[in-house]
């Protein structure tokens, strides 16, 4: 590991919702060469000096990979920490493995700022033919972003992304790194693992899973990937059945899809709904199916690029084109730009455009999942907004019906909300770390995905987020939030949702970094009552 000190600066997150200017910025370059313990102990000094030069001068660390969070992660006085170049993946050597280990060739350790394109490619080599258990929407996120947020896709069977983590390297200062493990699956040898690091608590290992970035710098994962599998995809538009919500509630997906499934194992499943449409119009589905192999198949596919909001450019530039062939008075034209933008009828329209039936066409989980490129709204950038509620599955159609009657209106049919936004539901598995959002047996993501906050013509997307808090607390359906997106939530809310977790949290904090927590402190841990 390499550092490198460079003058600060202005510096914004990826959806340009947070703008800071920064006083010192340090770069993190990760050195690959030599075995891998040798490797990690050197990365423990390096950062070890680094924290304690920065804690010496009352100053936070601020680190961050592709700068997709939503949530506040600077003060003002921070040094900011880049790890876009703190990139390293390596096989774990056979004697570093406690006797009794199966399956070694899918432990993989890896720097927490590696992206998830490089991992998926490097996993995907032939001769590994490994993968990752899921992923989130794009695979852009750095490896420590996507875990310390609780990242998710929508794999049935799976959680979010903490769940291929085993063990973790946190670098806290004070000369030391602490490595904790999972202590219903210990993998590692322990005097391998002195080699780099102080074997921490392990019972603070499920507080630091979704760590927040509050735990210190995570240097290195211990991750359990999988054998490559397959997936076919369909993407559709259908008008739901009227047994949909029921068969949902009790996970039999399959049969929510209907025939399509063919008697196959549906893998993925997500659903828009267009919030200002009525019950028995189309809504969309993306359906991955498996398909059982037990040889290696040959994978002609291209791999899916388009997400939802590549339609606001295009489809937008129509609208451009329909004034500029229709002149209108000067003071007409923002109330006309602002009439055309319909985020739902353009989603709908788009993906209608690029709907298929691929079932038999094979996939990896890297084919399936597109890498992240910003959208453009009349030739300018448009960032995304998004908010996600995590409610019991069993409460999914109930609170459908709220979001949808939230967004549609009562009073003279008059709409509460611009249609800025769509309703992307996904599910996903009880998470097995303290903080993560995923806390039901199975969960229904409600995401609220539409126009950003800086949007210049306005957005209503942020203001449908917090009114639907408001109406979920109302109607008694317990929720929590995504993490890294915009979770509009403070440390009453928390501690309401969390509970006991709340002090395990504080308490692993507190035991890893000592007088170093206020090295890693942000607006966002004040906020949530996690510092």
């Amino acid at each position: 590991m390499r550092i490198e000190r460079k003058r600060g600066g202005p510096w914004v997150n990826e959806h340009r919702s947070i703008f800071k200017f920064m006083r010192r910025t340090i770069e993190v370059h990760a050195d690959a060469g030599g075995d891998v313990a040798s490797v990690l102990a050197q990365r423990r000094d390096t950062m070890g000096d680094l924290i304690d030069y920065e804690a010496k001068r009352d100053r936070e660390l601020c680190v961050t990979g592709s700068g997709w969070s939503q949530s506040k992660l600077f003060h003002g006085l921070s040094s900011h920490v880049t790890t876009d170049d703190d990139e390293g993946i390596w096989p774990v050597p056979d004697d570093a493995f406690l006797d009794g280990v199966e399956n070694r060739q899918r432990y993989v350790l890896v720097t927490g700022g590696t992206k998830i394109h490089r991992l998926m490619d490097w996993l995907g080599k032939p001769g590994r033919d490994l993968s990752l258990r899921t992923a989130g929407s794009h695979k852009g996120q750095s490896l420590a972003g996507m875990v310390a947020t609780g990242s998710h896709g929508s794999t049935l069977d799976e959680t979010g992304c903490e769940t291929h983590v085993r063990g973790m390297v946190i670098s806290t200062g004070k000369g030391e790194a602490v490595w904790l493990g999972d202590p219903d699956n210990p993998i590692l040898k322990d005097d391998w693992i002195a080699r780099f690091a102080t074997p921490g608590d392990p019972a603070h290992f499920a507080a630091a899973r979704v760590h927040l970035g509050g735990m210190g710098y995570v240097s290195a994962y211990l991750i359990e990937a999988v054998e490559e599998f397959y997936c076919g995809l369909v993407k559709r538009a259908r008008v739901l059945p009227a047994d949909w919500g029921d068969l949902v509630a009790q996970g039999r997906f399959a049969e929510a899809m209907g025939d399509i499934t063919q008697g196959r194992s549906p893998h993925y499943y997500e659903l828009t709904f267009d919030p200002f449409a009525a019950d028995d119009e189309e809504v969309l589905e993306t359906i991955w199916l498996d398909i059982e192999t037990t040889a290696k198949l040959a994978l002609d596919a291209t791999p899916v690029s388009r997400t939802s909001f590549e339609a606001l450019g295009e489809q937008a530039a129509k609208g451009v084109k329909q004034i500029t062939e229709n002149p209108l008075a000067p003071e007409m034209i923002e109330a006309r730009l602002r009439d055309l933008i319909d985020v739902p009828g353009m989603i709908f329209g788009d993906f209608k455009e690029h709907a298929c039936d691929e079932r038999d066409v094979p996939r990896t989980l890297s084919q399936l999942t597109a890498e992240w490129e910003p959208h453009r709204l009349f030739g300018l950038r448009v960032d995304v907004y998004n908010a996600a509620f995590a409610v019991p599955l069993e409460r999914l159609l109930e609170a459908l019906r709220i979001a949808r009657e939230m967004a549609a209106g009562t009073e003279d049919n008059i709409r509460t909300f611009s249609k800025d936004f769509v309703y992307t539901v996904r599910f996903a598995k009880r998470s097995p770390a303290t903080m993560g959002f995923l806390k039901f047996d199975n969960n229904a993501i409600i995401n609220i995905d539409g126009l950003p906050k800086n949007f210049l013509l306005g957005t209503d997307a942020h203001v449908a987020a917090r009114r639907l808090q408001y109406l979920f607390k109302k109607a008694g359906i317990p929720f929590t939030m995504h993490w890294g997106k915009d979770a509009q939530m403070d440390a009453a809310d928390i501690r309401d949702q969390y509970g006991a977790a709340v002090e395990a949290y504080r308490a692993a904090r507190k035991a890893l970094l000592g007088e170093r927590d206020e090295v890693f402190i942000s607006p966002a841990l004040e906020r949530w009552g996690l510092a």
